[in-house]
């Protein structure tokens, strides 16, 4: 593979250059800005050092796809075959040129239209990787339009984001199991939410649900499920062991679902999963649902379901939408995590604010067109 470095003022200015010298088939594979010239340090130039490649072997298209100058279109090598000895480089150039277009997007390189784009992601609090795969796959799929009209850069956008969704969302568990525990930090709304699903178990499948809640650190909260009880003429029961859990659930053992809340506690320190660990059946008939708010950080509901890592998770459950005008959060966990996402909980109406997660749902969240609030 043929190396070659350029100092240049911009990208424009690289590329013929690259063209040039190692072909349209040339990989950008580094960009940095330099400081050259100068005297003693001073009066320096920002300069921009870019690194091309060129595999002499690669197979060459016949015909090149037009890609705008703020752009420059990056071709994969082609072969027949990866060897084994080549794929870590491979690898490492392919992340190199992911490096490379976030950095354009940071710098404001993009289009007028693709700044709108990436104004409104990162203000839906979409994560930089999946904002740089994005806007790269749009500019890929529009590099023969003259006119990237904001209204076709929006209607991609939307449609890759649904792909995403449709390529990294794993499927949801298949067959209602016997118990549905809910786990999550304090303040996300758990009890709420399981009135909601209980209620659509009851109503909707005509199932026979029973309640338990581990919950005895708060007094509200066990009163607060003893009163969904109550109003959904459900048998509820309060557990403060492992032990006693066991035979809650012997009890309920008519029962067709049994849904269970449990404490919320701050679940950023691993004493409290541990605490948790211990009190849950170790039984593959319960599925495990991780409850988190939509108006919590990013960074830290990924502290939270990586400290989870000891409990096998079934699923998330995202609460409080209605909560914040940002749904980046959503598309995050997807593209990030390989746990599937059943409902969003949009409100407090029991049982009406709970919504079934949708690929088209997550994309009208995310590009400002849902009717669902």
């Amino acid at each position: 593979m043929r190396l070659k470095t350029y100092i240049v003022g911009s990208m424009t200015e690289a590329i013929p250059l690259i063209k040039r010298d190692l072909g349209a088939d040339a990989m950008i594979l580094n960009t940095k800005k330099v400081k050259t010239g100068g005297f003693l340090g001073f009066f320096q130039k920002e300069k921009l050092e870019v690194t091309a490649a060129i595999d002499p072997i690669a197979t060459r298209e016949s015909e090149r796809e037009h890609v705008p100058a703020e752009f420059p279109k990056v071709q994969p090598v082609k072969q027949p075959a990866v060897p084994k000895e080549t794929a870590t480089e491979l690898i490492s150039e392919l992340k190199n040129i992911k490096q490379f277009m976030m950095q354009q997007m940071t710098e404001d390189r993009l289009p007028e239209t693709f700044q709108i784009l990436k104004k409104h992601l990162t203000a839906q609090e979409v994560a930089e990787d999946i904002q740089a795969e994005l806007i790269a796959k749009i500019i890929s799929n529009l590099n023969d339009e003259t006119d990237h009209t904001l209204e076709k850069v929006w209607s991609a956008a939307r449609e890759e984001i649904l792909a995403i969704i449709e390529e990294k969302q794993p499927p949801k568990v298949a067959q209602d199991p016997e118990i549905i525990c809910f786990i999550g930090p304090t303040g996300v709304g758990k009890t709420t939410t399981i009135a909601k699903i209980a209620a659509d178990y009851m109503l909707t499948r005509d199932k026979k649900v029973g309640l338990i809640t581990a919950d005895t650190y708060r007094i509200a909260a066990v009163e607060q499920l003893k009163t969904y009880g109550s109003i959904l003429n459900l048998p509820v029961k309060v557990v403060d062991s492992a032990a006693e859990l066991k035979h809650a659930i012997e009890d309920f053992a008519e029962c067709d679902i049994i849904l269970m809340d449990t404490a919320g506690r701050n679940y950023q320190q691993k004493q409290y999963i541990d605490e948790l660990e211990r009190l849950l059946p170790n039984d593959n008939k319960v599925q495990i649902n991780l409850v988190l708010s939509l108006t919590a950080k990013y960074e830290d509901m990924k502290k939270i379901i990586d400290n989870f890592q000891s409990i096998a998770m079934d699923e998330l459950l995202l609460t409080k939408k209605d909560e914040t005008s940002s749904s980046g959060a959503i598309l995050n966990l997807i593209f990030h995590y390989d746990i599937p996402i059943r409902y969003i909980a949009n409100g407090q109406n029991v049982p009406d604010d709970i919504l079934t997660v949708t690929s088209e749902l997550v994309a009208d969240f995310l590009m400002g067109e849902e009717k669902h609030a």
